[in-house]
């Protein structure tokens, strides 16, 4: 109770001025659940003494002695008599009081409920600073409300106000009294209170009084009563009063709402308005703004409120109301009942109107349209028509196959008609009957554009007429329609022809020469060349001369190659000087093609041509040609025998690995099983079969690591991605590892960062990249924790697992992801985890990495792509197999397995508590199941005549609820996916560990079934 607000009303709880503004503080409130509301109601009618009142504020302080309230609001000015008590007790508290009057009187006056002298009144002005107060003004405005019914009643004759003895009232009585003494005359004056008459008495004087001639406004009629000793306060008499027939108007609005009441109105102020100043004023407040620093609330101007239904049941004329009068329950006006109706049926004439502008108007337009279409199809026509080419439309005809058979003739141009038959002669008919040897291609070519919808060209040749023909199909918007244009070519055919030959003749001869003929004149120290082979010697890549060009000597060199410049150029040198009889040189040149730069290989060959009289050399010639090709043949074959080289050690390295790495276990294995029988001591035993287990795991995982990396070097790994609940994957992978922890000295911890996290991934292989980083922590922590999780960073998923253990030496963090790569060659493990890891991370388009200390520990870690997805129940509802029921001792498994030894290995297993039953196919384990109706099945996948999967799916015809768990040598992820996917409920990969067997099928057992 150390954060509340105090009311302190003057009146009882069922007055309804301070009802109204107790309701809307308590409304705001409710929305403030750390602030309470308390309130105390004074009853000032029953408080006429001042040991009354002490009483009131013993009750009052004592009950609110621990702490004070945040703000307190008076309602009434009477409350004020509180003021220095509520200072002395709470200090500065502020204060809003909502009263009647703008000022304060003398305690006497409230007590004995007198009128307040002019003398005697305090504005309230003068008490905000002292007493922290703010003031809202609650005007009754009780002459505008003498001024109303006088002007209601303007036969008036006599004015009664009804008002109980509080002491608003007998002031209110003195202004009224005072009002019509000053303005009216001759209008008598009567006030009624309970301390003169009864409310019967009252309820009398109504009834008998002319409502013609006389005006009653109504304030409150609260009195005491005395009954057997006991002081009662009655509150609601205005109910009562209200239903007499004499013209009541109101001082605060009583009932007016309600039009069965009998208050016919008055004149108020805007009540939402008053109510919403003062939750503006709380709000301040509890903002920390001081009471005294807000300015006092005035309401506006009010204005008459009249009850409608009221006025008229008083038989009142409406047209004595003030202008600006508010009317409550007046029914509507002919406008405002069917205004709606009236705007819809204008809208609607509107929208008619509008509509058919439209249709008229979208029919000139597509009068238009079609007139255009017609001119368009005239020229079309004519342009047809008038065409240098042949033109026809045929419709397609298809057999019952749809088989393209014939073509028959819609419509002909005129160059048709001069070049083969007249329209009449053509239209309607086959067009095999006219071309027959040119139907196999025109209807081949002709289905492919109608099926394609394009444009089909090729070449025909009419041997009739010796021509040539370009031949244009393009299917039309009709069905099966086709418009077939011929373009005669035969001039153009024939230069093609000799173009061609003319072509295969030079191609002939380039192919065979393969070479760049060049000059070299000595003299001019200018070389000659052809610039249409590859090596462009222009100046600068500014045009040459399309047949041959000279460039300065200096120039050409300039294009070798920097490094081979020197060597070509000695090699010239030593021709001209005589010392070589012929030069052949392999350079590289460099050429500008675009503004692209680019390196060729040249062979050049050169020799003597001409010599001077002394037989110094003038002219060489020689040839260049471009082995670019043919020297990076050699570079991809010295490249391909250094892999193959490579290879084939790192095929070396691999064999000589793996062949230490499986005899290690395979030693330990075959050596303790041969020395296990000899052996008597029981604790010997079982320490030589913990051995032999640890060696079998260390075997398998060696092979399941050979098998990943066979697939992984093959190309073949199998990623099925699916939608997971990422939480429920990392705990069951948490509650399968901590059963590796070799000691109680270390903690496997897995936290969850998300409350729930669905995510569109490859489970199975997620699994394994956890495993395989959890286990080598396990393998390298010997005491503190071990943590794995996951963060959401962006647009990937970040994994981590964090141990304490050893650590990893900065110099060989970089090598740890490499084959074979062991920090301790003493420790399990083939090196091939990680690097595995790092290939699958790759495949799965993320990145891995590791952070590590030496000594103080290590975290590996690893992103993938988040790809959230949204987990919705259908996707994610259980299916809801009732449990089988059963006998202990009547619980029997059937197991359907090919192989005898595998056989007895799950007997030895299994016996002596369950009872087993053997089928060796498929086949035969469905009808042992129809036959015994067994309570678990163990189902081997490959088996002949019916193998598990179809043996499952017809098991499943006859029983959803046995549970069915998959045997099988297969030891990929993708072929765990597929058994979960088939039917089936568990799956155990051989070689069977009987310890795992047992866990899957008491873990089942649990769920499905019922034991008695």
């Amino acid at each position: 109770m150390n954060n509340y607000i105090l009311i302190i009303n003057s009146y009882t709880e069922a007055a309804p001025w301070s009802l109204r503004m107790i309701s809307a503080v308590t409304e705001h409130i409710q929305n403030l659940p750390q602030l309470a509301l308390y309130t105390e109601h004074m009853n000032m009618l029953m408080m006429d003494n001042d040991t009354i009142l002490q009483e009131f504020k013993d009750t009052i302080f004592t009950k609110y002695k621990h702490h004070s309230p945040r703000m307190i609001l008076l309602l009434g000015n009477s409350t004020l008599i509180l003021k220095d008590d509520l200072r002395k007790e709470w200090g500065d508290v502020p204060i809003m009081l909502c009263g009647e009057e703008d000022y304060f009187g003398p305690q006497k006056a409230y007590l004995k409920k007198e009128p307040i002298p002019l003398s005697d009144r305090i504005p309230l002005t003068e008490l905000a600073k002292p007493y922290n107060l703010v003031f809202l003004y609650s005007d009754l405005f009780v002459q505008k409300n003498m001024e109303l019914v006088c002007q209601m009643i303007p036969n008036m004759e006599k004015f009664i106000f009804i008002g109980d003895s509080r002491q608003i009232n007998q002031t209110n009585n003195l202004i009224i009294q005072e009002e019509l003494a000053k303005k009216h005359p001759d209008i008598g004056y009567q006030f009624l209170s309970p301390e003169k008459i009864t409310l019967n008495q009252l309820l009398d004087s109504l009834y008998a009084i002319n409502p013609k001639t006389t005006g009653v406004l109504y304030s409150s009629w609260f009195f005491k009563q005395t009954f057997a000793g006991n002081t009662s306060l009655f509150t609601n008499s205005y109910k009562l009063i209200a239903t007499t027939s004499a013209p009541l108007f109101t001082v605060g609005l009583i009932t007016l709402k309600d039009y069965k009441g009998g208050m016919i109105g008055g004149y108020a102020y805007d009540q939402e308005a008053y109510n919403a100043k003062i939750i503006q004023i709380t709000e301040e407040i509890l903002d920390g703004k001081q009471a005294r620093d807000i300015p006092f609330y005035l309401p506006s101007e009010g204005a008459p409120i009249i009850n409608y239904e009221v006025l008229n049941r008083k038989g009142l004329s409406l047209d004595l109301c003030p202008k600006g009068t508010i009317f409550f329950n007046k029914p509507p006006t002919f406008w405002e009942q069917y205004n709606y109706f009236i705007l819809g049926a204008i809208l609607c004439i509107v929208l008619l109107i509008l509509f058919f502008q439209y249709r008229i108007r979208h029919l000139n337009n597509l009068k238009k349209a079609q007139m255009k279409e017609i001119e368009i199809m005239t020229t079309y026509r004519n342009l047809i028509n008038n065409m240098p080419i042949l033109y026809m439309q045929e419709k397609l005809i298809i057999n019952e196959k749809g088989e393209p058979v014939d073509l028959i003739y819609r419509n002909v141009n005129s160059h048709f008609e001069k070049t083969f038959f007249s329209k009449e002669e053509v239209i309607g008919k086959t067009a095999s009957k006219f071309f027959p040897e040119s139907m196999v291609e025109f209807l081949h070519f002709t289905k492919m554009s109608l099926d394609e919808n394009r444009a089909i060209t090729f070449p025909y040749y009419f041997k009739q007429i010796d021509t040539f023909y370009d031949v244009v199909l393009k299917g039309t918007h009709q069905n099966n329609i086709i418009d077939i244009f011929c373009v005669d070519s035969t001039e153009l055919h024939k230069a093609q022809q000799k173009l061609s030959a003319t072509n295969n003749k030079l191609a002939m001869a380039l192919d065979v020469a393969n070479i760049v003929p060049w000059k070299w004149d000595l003299l001019s120290k200018t070389i000659l060349c052809d610039i249409n082979k590859p090596i462009e010697l222009s100046i600068q890549g500014t045009d040459v001369n399309e047949e041959q060009l000279a460039v300065p000597d200096s120039q050409y060199f300039a294009k070798i190659f920097k490094e081979d410049r020197e060597r070509v150029e000695k090699a010239y040198e030593d021709l001209v000087e005589g010392r070589l009889d012929k030069v052949k040189e392999e350079y590289r040149v460099v050429t500008v093609n675009n503004h692209i730069h680019r390196i060729e290989w040249v062979e050049a060959q050169a020799a003597v041509e001409t010599r001077d009289e002394n037989g110094k050399p003038l002219t060489l010639v020689g040839s260049s040609l471009v082995i670019t090709q043919r020297k990076k043949m050699e570079m991809e074959l010295t490249t391909a025998r250094d892999r193959a080289e490579e290879s084939n050690r790192l095929k070396s390295a691999f064999l000589a690995n793996m062949s230490h790495e499986i005899r290690t276990p395979l030693n330990a294995i075959v050596g303790f099983s041969g020395i296990l029988a000899s052996t008597d001591e029981e604790q010997e035993k079982q320490e030589y079969v913990s051995i032999i287990e640890n060696n079998n795991t260390l075997l398998l995982q060696l092979i399941s690591d050979i098998l990943d990396l066979s697939k992984i070097e093959a190309g073949t790994l199998e990623f099925h991605y699916s939608n997971i609940d990422l939480n429920k994957t990392m705990n069951e992978l948490a509650n399968s590892l901590r059963f590796k922890l070799k000691s109680d000295k270390v903690q496997l911890n897995f936290t969850p960062t998300m409350d729930s996290c669905f995510i569109h991934t490859e489970r199975n292989r997620l699994s394994q990249l956890l495993i395989n980083l959890i286990t080598n922590a396990i393998k390298f922590t010997q005491e503190g924790n071990i943590s794995f999780g996951y963060e959401l960073r962006d647009k990937e998923i970040y994994f981590y697992v964090t141990d304490t253990g050893c650590g990893i030496a900065k110099d060989k963090q970089k090598s740890i992801f490499a084959r074979f790569v062991k920090l301790n060659n003493f420790a399990q493990g083939t090196g091939l985890g990680l690097s595995i890891c790092q290939t699958l991370v790759k495949h799965m388009e993320g990145n891995i990495g590791v952070e590590s200390e030496e000594g103080k520990g290590s975290t590996f870690w690893f992103t993938l792509p988040y790809k959230p997805v949204n987990m919705t129940d259908d996707s994610i509802k259980k299916i809801d197999v009732q449990p089988i029921t059963i006998e202990k001792n009547e619980f029997t498994i059937l197991i359907a397995e090919d192989n005898e030894s595998n056989y007895k290995l799950f007997a030895s297993i299994l016996k002596g508590e369950y009872q087993l039953i053997h089928a060796w196919n498929g086949e035969e384990a469905v009808e042992m199941f129809k036959k015994y109706n067994p309570q678990m099945i163990l189902m081997d996948i490959n088996m002949p005549v019916m193998d598990g999967y179809e043996a499952t799916r017809e098991i499943r015809k006859y029983s959803a609820k046995v549970p069915i768990i998959a045997v099988t040598a297969f030891a990929y992820a993708s072929d765990e996916q597929k058994v979960m996917e088939s039917g089936f409920d568990g799956y155990m990969p051989k070689p069977i560990n009987a310890r795992q067997l047992k866990a899957q099928l008491t873990d089942i057992m649990q769920k499905r079934i019922i034991l008695l």
